[in-house]
């Protein structure tokens, strides 16, 4: 298996929403997405920023999002760094749907999307019809609608219908998962946004914005309540960080990523993040 991350752009938050007792000063959080050679094939996790980002918040109440999470996409797209081998993808995992983790998913026109069925059915409910309000809804859920393709449900794969696997002891307190392939298994993350989903990869466990931070983790470094404003669901939050902790204090050997924690992604090597 082989594993290259990428770096799709940033955006910048106060320090003291994502750490609680942070600086008032500004920092960058990197959107990561990876390209996965496995034995099923080549499937990116995630597809970061992309200039459909700005294009999607043209108007109110979408433009909002542009505003308070300030981004500055990185030159190429993830389409354009991956070269002749974007041809390979054969799959695309959405850990979940907020825009800066959907907004290259139109430069695969037709590659298969694996997603959770929780978040399929948070876009696609059908007592949910187009509103001034839904959208404003959507935009302080962290979604916008315009950049997800008009033919991901004839593309979509769910999660929670592919075979159920209980996780190695390596794992615990992670007890099951979701079969991919042969070698990727998925792993619910739930709180930050409906049907989060993490992905376990060898020795690397993708864990999407479980946490913004590895601090989180390490140093119990939690974010301001206040960003329990846009999490689905705050309690859950709280319950998957300790999980998480549970883990990371049992077992050194996996490696917790999250997609916008800078000092793990440098560490690992991101292209493109200088």
């Amino acid at each position: 298996m082989d594993i290259r991350f990428y770096h799709t752009g940033y955006c910048t938050h106060p320090e003291c929403m994502v750490e609680r007792g942070g600086s008032l000063r500004k920092a960058a959080f990197p959107a990561m997405t990876a390209h996965i050679t496995h034995q099923g094939g080549n499937l990116l996790f995630d597809t970061g920023y992309a200039p459909r980002f700005f294009q999607a918040c043209r108007r109110f109440p979408e433009k909002f999002y542009a505003l308070t999470t300030p981004v500055t996409l990185s030159q190429p797209t993830i389409r354009e760094r991956l070269g002749d081998a974007a041809h390979d993808i054969n799959q695309i995992f959405l850990s979940h749907l907020h825009a800066d983790h959907i907004a290259g998913l139109k430069d695969f026109p037709n590659t298969e999307i694996i997603l959770s069925r929780a978040a399929y059915d948070f876009v696609y409910r059908t007592d949910k019809p187009e509103s001034l309000t839904n959208r404003i809804i959507e935009v302080k859920q962290g979604f916008l609608r315009e950049l997800l393709p008009q033919n991901l449900p004839q593309r979509a794969r769910f999660i929670e219908d592919m075979p159920e696997v209980r996780l190695d002891e390596a794992f615990y307190p992670f007890e099951q998962g979701y079969r991919i392939s042969a070698d990727l298994i998925a792993v619910a993350l739930p709180g930050h946004a409906a049907g989060q989903y993490g992905l376990i990869a060898g020795e690397f466990f993708l864990i999407a914005d479980a946490v913004w931070r590895f601090a989180t983790i390490s140093h119990n470094r939690r974010p301001n309540p206040l960003t329990g404003l846009i999490a689905q669901n705050r309690n859950a939050v709280q319950a998957t960080i300790d999980r998480l902790q549970h883990l990371h204090r049992r077992n050194r050997e996996i490696i917790l990523v999250p997609s916008h924690c800078e000092p793990t992604l440098r560490r690992l090597g991101m292209e493109g993040l200088d």
